[in-house]
């Protein structure tokens, strides 16, 4: 049931991406997939490069973030197991609609690696709360340092990205209740436990009540752990290396645009339109935001260029931020799922 799910999943994920692209470009007189490609095999390799960099930049900061949580909790960790659980992060956000993203399977690759679901939990909800208080961060810088693009777009665009900045906000305070919550998920739990009991789901009951328990204290143990004096340099790395992967994530239209021969005079303007953009798509739980960051990032450009640069533009920076990460995570996820199925990478307890 579970594969089923993923399969859907990852044909709805790509009927969007078929439908979104085909969408731009049946708004352009001119711009063709092939034409697209001469754009980017023609562009300017230096720039190329730059934006290639600024997706590596865009794993590797989340990997190091959850090697060094992982060390903290007393877990030996390589760079590399880093990779595979930031790649499945990206690679199941892009295929599902769930707030969480790839949380789920990246839990799972932990669980494969010997990290007990206690200590998991609460590095996955730390990390998820730096995620989305950096993610708050850069917009609202955007908000105060260029409130006239957000004037720019269109009034459904505005609407959309409200939303998102609610949506966020909304979500910040729900990650952060979850911290000091765990007397309401051990009810919740057990009202699970016992419903599953009642259907004869559940047998031994008492068993999984246990079993919940030593999961909380462990969650709740590794929290504390976090919060201490010691651990506040290291969130405060973690939240640090969290925007990093922000703007290097939200630069790269404005090193497409470089690429592609733009002018440097509106690379801040490009790089702001990407933040709106990228708050403004978190306002529907559709994989991967298709569709609406497309719409999004192409009002927001056709305020400062032609039509035709907007959408060549849009497409250009989608690719490399979107499609061709999500592939090479893909890679990254099956090269790692397979090798798990064989044995263990087990992290040794320091």
């Amino acid at each position: 049931m579970k594969r089923n799910k993923e399969v859907l999943w990852s044909l709805v994920t790509l009927a969007l991406a078929i439908i979104s692209v085909v969408a731009v470009l049946s708004q352009s007189r001119e711009l063709t997939f092939s034409e697209l490609l001469v754009i980017l095999v023609s562009g300017h390799r230096g720039w190329l490069l730059a934006a290639v960099l600024c997706m590596a930049a865009y794993i590797l900061c989340e990997a190091v973030s959850l090697k060094y949580l992982l060390r903290h909790n007393g877990y030996k960790s390589s760079l590399y197991h880093g990779v595979t659980y930031s790649c499945a992060d990206i690679y199941c956000s892009a295929i599902t609609p769930s707030a969480t993203g790839g949380q789920p399977v990246v839990m799972w690759f932990m669980k494969r690696d010997g990290v007990s679901m206690g200590v998991i939990t609460a590095i996955l909800m730390v990390y998820l709360i730096m995620h989305t208080f950096s993610t708050l961060t850069v917009c609202l810088i955007s908000l105060f340092a260029r409130a006239d693009i957000f004037l720019g777009f269109s009034v459904f665009s505005r609407i959309l990205i409200v939303i998102g900045y609610l949506t966020m906000s909304g979500l910040g305070v729900v990650f952060l209740w979850l911290l000091v919550a765990q007397n309401t998920i051990y009810r919740s739990g057990c009202a699970i436990i016992a419903w599953l009991k009642k259907k004869g789901w559940v047998k031994r009951d008492a068993y999984w009540r246990e079993r919940l328990q030593n999961g909380i204290d462990e969650y709740t143990g590794s929290l504390k752990s976090m919060g201490g004096k010691g651990a506040r340099i290291l969130l405060m790395f973690v939240y640090l290396l969290n925007i990093v992967q922000r703007i290097a994530q939200l630069a790269v239209s404005s090193v497409m645009h470089l690429a592609t021969g733009g002018a440097l005079k509106d690379v801040g303007t490009i790089f702001f339109t990407q933040c709106y953009t990228a708050i403004g798509s978190m306002c529907v739980p559709i994989p991967g935001a298709m569709g609406v960051s497309d719409y999004l990032l192409y009002d927001g450009l056709n305020s400062i260029m032609d039509h035709e640069a907007a959408l060549q533009l849009e497409l250009l920076s989608r690719s490399v931020s979107y499609y061709i990460l999500v592939l090479f995570s893909m890679v990254i996820v099956l090269i790692g799922y397979f090798q798990r199925k064989k044995f263990y990478f087990t992290l040794h307890r320091q």
